[in-house]
Protein backbone atom coordinates (compact mmCIF):
# COMPACT_ATOMS: atom_id res chain seq x y z
CA UNK A 1 0.00 0.00 0.00
CA UNK A 2 1.17 3.45 -0.81
CA UNK A 3 0.77 6.15 1.93
CA UNK A 4 -0.12 9.61 1.39
CA UNK A 5 3.41 10.91 1.90
CA UNK A 6 4.33 8.82 -0.78
CA UNK A 7 1.36 9.95 -2.74
CA UNK A 8 2.21 13.79 -1.93
CA UNK A 9 5.59 13.62 -3.18
CA UNK A 10 4.56 11.98 -6.43
CA UNK A 11 2.44 14.83 -6.87
CA UNK A 12 5.66 17.28 -6.06
CA UNK A 13 7.76 15.73 -8.31
CA UNK A 14 4.44 15.70 -11.24
CA UNK A 15 4.78 19.92 -10.31
CA UNK A 16 8.83 20.35 -10.15
CA UNK A 17 8.80 18.76 -13.78
CA UNK A 18 5.88 21.47 -14.96
CA UNK A 19 7.87 24.37 -13.50
CA UNK A 20 11.20 22.62 -14.73
CA UNK A 21 8.87 23.02 -18.78
CA UNK A 22 7.65 26.66 -17.88
CA UNK A 23 10.66 28.35 -16.34
CA UNK A 24 12.64 29.31 -19.25
CA UNK A 25 9.30 30.73 -20.46
CA UNK A 26 8.56 32.70 -17.25
CA UNK A 27 11.86 33.62 -16.34
CA UNK A 28 12.23 34.91 -19.33
CA UNK A 29 15.21 33.01 -20.51
CA UNK A 30 13.69 31.84 -23.50
CA UNK A 31 13.12 34.65 -25.53
CA UNK A 32 9.70 34.60 -27.47
CA UNK A 33 10.58 33.96 -31.47
CA UNK A 34 14.58 33.09 -30.44
CA UNK A 35 15.05 29.71 -31.61
CA UNK A 36 14.94 27.92 -28.66
CA UNK A 37 18.71 27.54 -26.54
CA UNK A 38 20.60 24.15 -25.46
CA UNK A 39 19.16 25.24 -21.62
CA UNK A 40 15.74 25.98 -22.81
CA UNK A 41 15.35 22.18 -24.54
CA UNK A 42 17.42 20.56 -21.73
CA UNK A 43 14.90 22.05 -19.22
CA UNK A 44 11.78 21.46 -21.61
CA UNK A 45 12.84 17.91 -21.83
CA UNK A 46 13.89 16.78 -18.61
CA UNK A 47 11.15 18.73 -16.89
CA UNK A 48 8.54 17.00 -19.61
CA UNK A 49 9.97 13.27 -18.34
CA UNK A 50 10.37 13.88 -14.50
CA UNK A 51 6.56 15.31 -14.87
CA UNK A 52 5.16 12.21 -16.88
CA UNK A 53 7.21 10.04 -14.56
CA UNK A 54 5.25 11.85 -11.69
CA UNK A 55 1.98 11.70 -12.63
CA UNK A 56 1.99 8.12 -14.06
CA UNK A 57 3.40 7.08 -10.63
CA UNK A 58 0.45 8.77 -9.00
CA UNK A 59 -2.17 7.43 -10.93
CA UNK A 60 -0.78 4.10 -11.27
CA UNK A 61 -0.69 4.48 -6.96
CA UNK A 62 -3.78 5.34 -7.15
CA UNK A 63 -5.11 2.82 -8.98
CA UNK A 64 -3.25 0.37 -6.75
CA UNK A 65 -5.23 1.72 -3.37
CA UNK A 66 -8.80 1.95 -5.69
CA UNK A 67 -8.27 -2.07 -6.28
CA UNK A 68 -7.49 -2.84 -3.20
CA UNK A 69 -10.50 -1.07 -1.96
CA UNK A 70 -12.70 -2.95 -4.02
CA UNK A 71 -11.35 -6.18 -3.05
CA UNK A 72 -11.35 -4.95 0.62
CA UNK A 73 -15.46 -4.19 -0.19
CA UNK A 74 -15.57 -7.99 -2.08
CA UNK A 75 -14.42 -9.73 1.14
CA UNK A 76 -16.71 -7.82 3.22
CA UNK A 77 -19.45 -8.59 1.08
CA UNK A 78 -17.89 -12.36 0.37
CA UNK A 79 -18.31 -12.69 4.64
CA UNK A 80 -21.95 -11.67 5.37
CA UNK A 81 -24.33 -14.67 5.38
CA UNK A 82 -26.93 -14.81 2.26
CA UNK A 83 -29.98 -12.28 2.75
CA UNK A 84 -28.82 -9.87 5.30
CA UNK A 85 -27.94 -6.56 4.21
Amino acid sequence: MVSKIALGGLLVMAATGAWLVAAPFVLRFQPAGAPWTGAARMDVAVGAIVAAVGFAGFFVALAGRVRALYAQAERGLQARPHGSQ
